[in-house]
């Protein structure tokens, strides 16, 4: 079963319910209006259809309210569940309005048979749940998946036979429903499914209010059809069916609501673990009046996969970095601090450049289980004298900026991103700064950057931001290539982590 992601799906699957809920408000009416003889009782569960349909609804756009987030499979099944319940009050209208009229008499066949096939369909929608929401495993578990596929064939084909050979039920010449001998073969699907549903459903590890809702699904249908005695008609047993599904919706999102709060606490903590690794008190060198620095990092989940980093190896160098790591979110965040502290490890040793990354790949690379990958740049300034060394493993060209010039591109030369071969090796180049010159480097977070449209920033429009003040001290800078993303991407949403990192020269 597909996953419930596309937008137009949900669109689709929107129209469908509501379009549902509106002609069985449209038959309700029909039903008023041409048969003035409707009984009280008719009227009252014909008003049940129709409130069961909006309450379909409701529960829909329960399910779906957030479209951003990721919806569970468990989700997927209950959403099915939902929607065929809001179609079979709909049936249940038709079949109502056709019933005992005799001009209709085919109508009324074809709306009982797909009622009949529409109880199927719940069965089945209602064990995908249930297995999917307890995790039933083992290969009994396994084999009773197919069998219940399986057994769905011949339930349905024995449908579509009686409308040509009334096997199960006819409809008379009057168009009132009649049950035939073997009226029961409709309810063998459910009574193959039902007990080792139940057995499944007591045997799980599942809490004791998720046990008790989905035996509701199974009881409460049963219960209800025990005290109408099977009276066909009008019946409402799908407004049973329904009140399973408001006890399930009800534990479900209870449920979630739970396991959201305690995620949101988690990822809160972790946020702050990773924005906690890296520098974020500017300015990091109050003393230091020879350069100045400045770096920011915008996750595009609550972490994120990019990382920056600054600092001094002694009194007269001072290692900076950049970096993205491969993926998003909770992964490429561990991922992320991990390589940190390695890189960083390394750079204290003070070696150069090429050899810190030819070492930090090794090292990671011997540690990556799940082949992720880092492209970093990094860099060495000595500070005495504005040389800076650096070597580029993948990452995005730096641009630089001569005193009283503009920012231009480096097209340094590039290596193999870290953690993706054992024996990468990297070189190294060297810049030589004057006061006044300024490095920025940045993570594809920018010039990837895309709007509605699918179009993306780039580097000549960042460029055109670095340029636009370009004396302006390294916070400023950053300032100004954040506001023109933001007012190219504007409402669209953040594809990607987008980290920046300026240094200046002062001399």
């Amino acid at each position: 079963m597909k996953k419930l992601s596309d937008k137009r799906w949900f669109l689709l699957t929107e129209l469908l319910i509501l379009t549902v809920t509106a002609f069985s408000c449209f038959i309700l009416g029909i039903r008023l209006f041409n048969k003035p003889n409707n009984t009280l009782n008719a009227m009252y569960n014909a008003g049940i259809d129709v409130m069961g349909s909006f309450i379909c609804v409701m529960l829909f756009f329960g399910c779906t309210g957030d479209r951003k987030s990721e919806i569970e499979d468990s989700t997927r099944w209950f959403i099915m569940l939902i929607g065929l319940t809001s179609f079979s009050f709909f049936i249940n209208e038709w079949e109502c309005y056709v019933f005992g009229m005799a001009k209709y008499r085919t109508w009324c066949l074809v709306m009982n048979g797909l009622t009949k096939i529409i109880d199927f369909a719940l069965v089945y929608y209602f064990y995908r749940y249930v297995r999917t929401v307890l995790e039933f495993k083992g290969k009994t578990a396994s084999r009773f998946d197919r069998i219940v596929a399986i057994l769905l064939i011949p339930a349905v084909l024995l449908i579509i036979v009686n409308m040509f050979v009334p096997i199960c039920f006819s409809v008379d010449a009057d168009g009132v429903f009649q049950k035939e001998k073997c009226y029961w073969l409709v309810d063998l699907y459910l009574i193959c499914v039902a007990p080792p549903t139940t057995v499944f459903v007591l045997k799980s590890n599942a809490s004791a209010k998720q046990k008790t809702v989905a035996i509701s699904f199974i009881l409460i249908p049963i219960v209800h059809y025990l005290f109408t005695k099977g009276a066909h008609g009008y019946a409402t047993q799908y407004g049973s069916v329904l009140v399973a599904i408001v006890l399930i919706y009800s534990v479900l999102f209870s449920d979630r609501s739970v396991k959201l709060a305690s995620t949101k606490t988690e990822l809160y903590t972790a946020t702050k673990i990773q924005k906690s690794m890296l520098p974020h008190v500017f300015p990091p060198f109050p003393d230091r009046k020879e350069f100045n620095i400045y770096a920011s990092m915008d996750p595009a989940k609550e972490v994120g996969g990019d990382f920056y980093d600054f600092f001094l190896i002694d009194d007269d160098h001072l290692c900076v970095v950049i970096a993205d790591v491969s993926g998003k979110g909770v992964p490429a965040a561990l991922f992320m601090m991990a390589s940190n502290i390695v890189i960083q490890g390394v750079a204290s040793t003070g070696v150069s450049p090429e050899e810190i990354l030819t070492t930090a790949n090794k090292k990671i690379y011997s540690h990556n289980p799940y082949d992720m990958f880092i492209t970093v740049w990094l860099g060495i300034l000595e500070i005495s004298t504005g040389k800076l060394t650096a070597s580029n493993a993948g990452h995005e060209y730096p641009a630089i900026m001569r005193a009283r010039g503009n920012f231009e591109l480096l097209r340094d030369r590039h290596g193999m991103v870290i953690g993706a071969m054992d024996d990468s090796s990297y070189t190294g180049y060297m810049l030589q700064l004057e006061p006044g010159d300024k490095v920025f480097v940045y993570t594809d977070g920018v010039p990837e950057a895309t709007d509605k449209n699918s179009a993306m920033f780039g580097t000549e429009r960042m460029l055109e931001a670095l340029n636009k003040e370009p004396d302006a001290d390294p916070e400023k800078i950053l300032k100004n290539v954040q506001d023109s993303v933001d007012g190219f991407v504007r409402n669209a949403e953040q594809f990607d982590d987008l980290t920046m990192l300026c240094l200046e020269y002062k001399g």
